[in-house]
């Protein structure tokens, strides 16, 4: 394995592992809370960003606990992993299983939380996608991160952005759907388009509609349950 610097201008170094990147075949998640503007103009900023950390320190546990990883986390977007240490059947269930604890958590930061802070719910959308992909380690300022390149990850983004537009908020992709264990006959299949990808993707509907007034089942459990799993 060799490492070499690249010197950019003075201004930064590009740290690039010349081995290659290993090809695998993961399951992909990709998250985004749908109405982060309107709870920035609900609330002082700062208290909304906190909260949403504090969401998103929730999921990181949750994906952990599946054996999955997160890869970025950027403004009101998770993107995450799973199978770097499984196969891709045992990848995709987590991935889906971790995909409900999240709905799930979400769920009870609304019952407990939302309504009374916000007056409304907060909602996510989640794409779920699996596919070949190639998995490397890339750099800036001499710190290496996990990186996860390839048409699938695309497909994934492009997936979690469609669940706006198709009013549902989880969609899996039919060979992620292929896979799983459970559900297997639950969820309608629609064939989509996809800005960027040149073939039509088949794709379950496997979440509920966005904005209906109504609150998932946070179980009779409260805002504790939040605090404990995210730390």
């Amino acid at each position: 394995m060799k490492n070499f610097d690249v010197a950019l201008n003075g201004a930064c170094s590009i740290n690039i592992n010349t081995s290659a990147d290993e090809e695998k075949e993961l399951a992909i998640l990709f998250l985004d809370i749908r109405n982060f503007t309107g709870l920035m103009e609900a609330q002082p900023g700062q208290v909304v960003i906190n909260v949403v950390r504090r969401l998103f320190t929730a999921f990181n546990q949750i994906i952990k606990n599946f054996q999955g990883k997160v890869v970025e986390i950027a403004g009101d977007n998770l993107y995450a992993v799973f199978g770097l240490q499984t196969g891709i059947r045992e990848a995709a269930n987590n991935a889906y299983q971790a995909t409900k604890a999240i709905f799930q958590t979400v769920g009870m930061f609304n019952e407990a939380y939302a309504e009374p802070f916000y007056g409304g719910p907060l909602e996510i959308g989640i794409g779920l996608h699996t596919g070949k992909v190639f998995v490397g380690e890339f750099g800036l300022d001499g710190t290496s991160n996990l990186t996860v390149m390839g048409l699938p990850v695309n497909i994934a983004a492009r997936l979690q952005a469609k669940t706006k537009d198709l009013n549902n908020d989880l969609l899996i992709s039919e060979e992620a759907y292929s896979l799983l264990e459970s559900d297997r006959d639950s969820f309608p299949a629609q064939t989509i388009n996809l800005q960027g990808v040149s073939y039509g993707q088949q794709i379950r509907l496997a979440g509920k509609p966005y904005n209906n007034g109504k609150y998932l089942n946070g179980g009779g459990q409260d805002f504790d349950y939040l605090l404990a799993i995210s730390g």
